[in-house]
Formats: C-alpha cells, structure tokens, sequence
C-alpha cells in the first residue's frame, strides 16, 4: 500500500467530513443556525477542525481526548467524480454519551445524526441519549441510514430508530432495500408508516419523498459531476434547509 507521501504533488483540499458534519457544513453555508458535537484530539487535524467551525459560525462542543488523534478520511478522486475512502475514526469512537452537546440538541429544531455512529458501545448509547435529549426538548429527529454496510450490520437497531423515533429519515436506493429487504418503493411505503418523512435518493434518477401514503418524484438535475463525496449529505442538508424555512415537502426535495 502507498503512503499519504505519494499524493503530495496531487491537487488536493482539506475541509471537515464526516457524514454529519458534511451536512451540518452545508446548512452553514446556507445561513442556519448549526451546532455540532463530536470528538477530536489536541492535534493538527482537530485544530483545523475547531478553526474551520469558527469560520463557518458552526457552534462547536467538541470533546476531547487523548485516546487517539483526529479522526481522517483520505479521499481520492477519479476524473470521472468517483472517489475511494481510507477512513480512520480515531477519536470519534471514544465518544459517549457523557460528551453529548445536551444544551445545544434541546436549542435546535432539528437533530440531525447518521447510521455511523452504530460503532462502539458507548457511541451508540450517546445517541441513543441525545435522541432521548431530543425528544423532550421537542427537537425533530432526522437520521441518515448512512452506508449500505451499516443497515447490513446493525439492521435491527436502525428499524427501531426509523419506526420509533425519526421524524425525518434519508436513505439511498441500496440502504432502503436492505432495511426491509424489498424494494426501495415498498420500504419508503413502511418507513413513512411509522410517521416519518421519508427521503430515497436515486443517484441520476433523482429521489422521492414519501409522507404517508403521498409519494413525490424529484427529477435529477443535469450537471457535470467533478466529485461525489459527501453528494447524499448535501442532499439532506438541502433538504433540512427547505423544512427549516417551512417550505412544501416537494420543494425542500428540489432543493436537496
């Protein structure tokens, strides 16, 4: 295996990720109130984590540790926009619940998190204590099945999530068809009987929003693909966007 060296001379960025973070980045972007809470350490990466927030005014309530450094993702592009991950989480997986931002979740409108966090045992107990958070601070749940790889391994923890506490949930085709091992159609069907908007994101097909029994078909837009990374996170950012602006159902799918 090459070493990071090997991609010095390459065109490269760095920029806070993670599946959260990417969204709650881009509602920053788009002038909403953000916070976020996650673990890093006292080292380069949680530096520029820290000082990018502040640039961005996302509200931060990091914890951290010396456990390990920084979690990082190396993300390497082809020129046809794919891109592979080499993903380390360092940090993030001493989160717990003693870490949860409690102030901020029961401040905001919608707490937002993803199927990623199902790693370490106290990671799950931190969300499953923040939601707790959210609920009685009257907080919209929205949560993100994250990974086809996710749904495989923790299948029967994230349907708890979806039938008993989301408010708003994304998937993509693939995640949707896992969860209740039938079509993307008939799982957006089941997801939003338990009450919960319902977004499956389609790739170049678009998406559809399901609430109750009324379906709505998102058309892709045509554009010229440089990157995919993070592209299902800056759905969902567009689309809490729209939701915090009390715009219709439709739109906020337009716009993610």
């Amino acid at each position: 295996m090459r070493s990071i060296s090997h991609f010095e001379n390459y065109p490269k960025t760095i920029e806070l990720g993670g599946s959260s973070l990417n969204a709650v980045r881009a509602l920053a972007l788009l002038n909403c109130r953000t916070a976020f809470g996650g673990a890093v350490a006292n080292d380069i990466f949680g530096t520029k984590i820290k000082d990018r927030m502040r640039e961005l005014k996302i509200e931060e309530d990091l914890f951290f540790t010396e456990e390990e450094p920084t979690g990082s993702c190396l993300v390497l592009i082809t020129p046809d926009g794919e891109r592979t991950m080499v993903t380390f989480l360092g940090a993030s997986r001493h989160y717990s619940k003693a870490s949860i931002p409690r102030r901020h979740i029961r401040e905001s409108r919608i707490f937002h998190f993803s199927g990623y966090q199902w790693d370490t045992e106290h990671q799950k107990q931190a969300i499953l204590e923040a939601i707790k958070e959210a609920k009685e601070g009257g907080s919209k749940i929205s949560f993100d099945l994250s990974d086809p790889f996710v749904v495989e391994h923790h299948r029967d923890a994230l349907l708890e999530v979806v039938e008993q506490h989301a408010d708003i949930v994304f998937a993509n085709r693939e995640e949707a068809e896992l969860l209740y091992k039938t079509s993307y159609q008939e799982s957006a069907e089941k997801m939003a009987a338990s009450g919960a908007l319902v977004a499956v994101k389609l790739g170049s097909k678009g998406a559809i929003i399901q609430k109750g029994d009324v379906t709505h078909t998102i058309p892709a837009i045509t554009t010229n693909v440089i990157d995919t990374t993070a592209a299902g996170d800056m759905f969902a950012a567009g689309f809490l966007y729209g939701l915090s602006q009390n715009l219709p159902i439709e739109k906020c799918g337009q716009i993610g």
